[in-house]
């Protein structure tokens, strides 16, 4: 069936004829296709023609961009959002969320205020660095040792990133003229080139190819090439092709996928869908919104560091009570006298004594430090850890799983033969 403008079951903005989820629909078959159900969606749509006239486009002459705002407005834009660096205070601010850090804190806090309380008067000006004050001092070498590694590596991605985003270019025809700009700059209703090893910017419709294969195991898991071609080819193809028995690429597919590479040939597209709604940028979109999870060695720790406050606590608790009562027995003839409320008080600062000396306050700096001497061996070994945790984290890896499109290798060649027109 072949809808025209007056058939349109959304009101559209403008002069365009089609919404972008009507386009979503398209891409998203491709990429969950059985058979061809992008191709049947292409042909309810109206086909290559009404896609042209539909989005305000010239296959011949690209986009004239005198309506650039109208169609962002409309299909959104390719930009990927600006997610800014973690600054050091955050980072910090981050290593001390760690729940053994607020325990060593909260101990260092409570051991300073009882030193300093029940210390004598001569003594009371250097009551507080003893205990609580050294404890302070090894969260603080902890977290920013931490922060200061997490911050530098930081940094070094971000350039690293910057770098790799600059090469990813594209060609596109705009007021009858090739141009060549970023992949963010891409609008639906660009026409693109297409050439072999380009990286496809966004979701799109094939207008011309020439023996045009794709590498679509980031999308879907195929590792085989899967051919695309024009609509009016697949069409044809379509029909000489029985769906019972075909395979899902047995005929080719004239949608491009945003976020596959081209393996072989050449051709000419137009962009359909851009930014999060394309498929790339799903995936983008969700991996934004996955929280952090904790290493195997920070679940270990929380564990460690709440077994022993448990552990202080309920210690704590049996002693005092077993002070207050041996004072119950031995004062119990006496006569009460004021003096024996210090005494009482002394039990439960004993108490608390016990349940800050528990703390293993040398623990975390001594995970840290280790892990901040991986970080940089690894570096030594050309290996760049933007997370300190990543070293512990993989370190622990006892299994690694991989499917049908992963290969782990060396990252090495070796030459194996060689062959020379002047040698025999």
């Amino acid at each position: 069936m072949i809808l025209d403008a007056t058939q349109r079951t959304e009101p559209y903005t403008m002069s365009f004829r089609v919404s972008k989820e009507q386009l979503c629909q398209v891409a998203y078959a491709c990429q969950e296709r059985t058979f061809t159900e992008e191709i049947d969606k292409l042909e309810e749509l109206g086909g290559q023609e009404f896609l042209e006239m539909a989005l305000c486009s010239n296959y011949k002459d690209g986009l004239q961009l005198n309506d650039w705002s109208q169609r962002e407005l409309n299909f959104g834009h390719n930009r990927k959002p600006l997610i800014l660096p973690k600054s050091y205070f955050q980072l910090l601010w981050g290593a001390l969320e760690d729940f053994t850090m607020r325990i060593l804190c909260l101990a260092a806090l409570v051991s300073i205020a009882v030193d300093v309380a029940t210390a004598s008067s001569d003594y009371r000006a250097y009551a507080w660095i003893e205990v609580g004050f050294a404890i302070l001092v090894a969260v603080i070498i902890s977290t920013n040792a931490n922060a200061i590694n997490d911050y530098q590596k930081e940094k070094q991605f971000q350039k690293l990133n910057e770098v790799a985003d600059e090469r990813k270019r594209v060609t596109v025809i705009r007021n009858g003229q090739k141009c060549d700009i970023h992949m963010s700059e891409v609008m639906v209703g660009d026409v693109v080139m297409i050439f072999e090893g380009m990286e496809i910017p966004a979701d799109g419709l094939v207008l011309e190819a020439s023996d045009l294969t794709t590498d679509e195991s980031a999308m879907t898991g195929e590792t085989d090439p899967i051919k695309k071609n024009t609509l009016d080819y697949c069409i044809v193809k379509r029909n000489q092709t029985d769906s019972a028995t075909a395979g899902h690429h047995e005929v080719p597919s004239p949608i491009m996928m945003s976020g596959t590479r081209v393996l072989t040939g050449e051709g000419k597209m137009v962009i359909l869908v851009v930014g999060d709604l394309s498929c790339a940028g799903k995936i983008s979109a969700l991996l934004r919104q996955d929280e952090q999870e904790a290493t195997p060695l920070q679940v270990k720790l929380a564990a460690i560091a709440e077994d022993i406050g448990k552990f202080g606590l309920y210690s704590a608790i049996i002693i005092v009570i077993v002070m207050c009562i041996r004072f119950a027995v031995e004062k119990s003839q006496v006569e009460w006298e004021n003096k024996y409320i210090v005494e009482i008080v002394n039990f439960f600062i004993i108490g608390i004594t016990v349940i800050v000396v528990a703390i293993p306050e040398g623990l975390p700096l001594a995970v840290t430090l280790s892990l901040a001497y991986s970080t940089k061996q690894m570096l030594r070994d050309q290996n760049l850890v933007r997370k300190m945790a990543a070293c512990e984290t993989m370190g622990g890896a006892s299994m690694i799983c991989s499917d049908k499109t992963g290969t782990l290798t060396q990252n090495k060649m070796t030459l194996v033969n060689i062959w020379n027109d002047n040698l025999n």
